[in-house]
């Protein structure tokens, strides 16, 4: 009967374990597949020009003068105006995240140059006409007033020809959190 016993225990025990392992190896199973990735359509243009290779000279054709002080064609302390700089992004499949940053300035004392708009900002992807074209604008202020207008004086400036040192760095990067798939 001990014998008996064992050999019903040893029955019961690899019964046991057939049914556990016999269970675990139906639900075990292993897939393959394969997939492809496709890469974004990338195409960032400044001034016309692709951002990677763009480097601009702006010149007075360039410059909106809203205030124009000096003697004849010149600008002095009083002077303003501003740089539009056309970012066309049309053509990328992304988002664009655009950002501007002045450099050193080597200008006349007083003038300052700072951006007013597009500092930072995001170029929404869309396949409507135009609607991946953006700007940055640059201010220029000169402080002041013009001591004399009837002559040119020391402040005043040639508007065609005077070289103003106003250096921009645009960096555009590849936004991930919205894309065309």
């Amino acid at each position: 009967m001990k014998g008996d016993k064992k050999i019903l225990a040893l029955s019961v025990l690899i019964l046991l374990l057939a049914v556990c392992f016999g269970s675990y190896a139906i639900y075990r199973s292993t897939a393959s597949g394969t997939g492809s990735v496709k890469a974004a359509a990338w195409s960032v243009k400044v001034n016309e020009t692709d951002i990677e290779t763009a480097s601009f000279t702006f010149d007075y054709d360039d410059i909106t003068w809203t205030t124009l002080t000096g003697y004849n064609d010149t600008i002095a302390p009083g002077s303003s105006g501003t740089i539009t700089i056309p970012v066309d992004a049309t053509g990328s499949e992304v988002d664009v995240l655009l950002t501007a940053q002045l450099g050193t300035l080597s200008l006349p004392a007083g003038m300052t140059v700072s951006i007013t708009s597009g500092a930072s900002q995001t170029i929404s992807y869309s396949t409507a006409a135009n609607a991946m074209k953006s700007s940055v604008v640059l201010s220029i202020d000169w402080p002041g007033s013009d001591s004399d207008s009837s002559t040119k004086d020391g402040t005043d400036l040639a508007a065609k020809g005077t070289t103003l040192s106003i250096p921009v760095t645009l960096t555009a990067k590849q936004s991930i959190a919205n894309h065309n798939s």
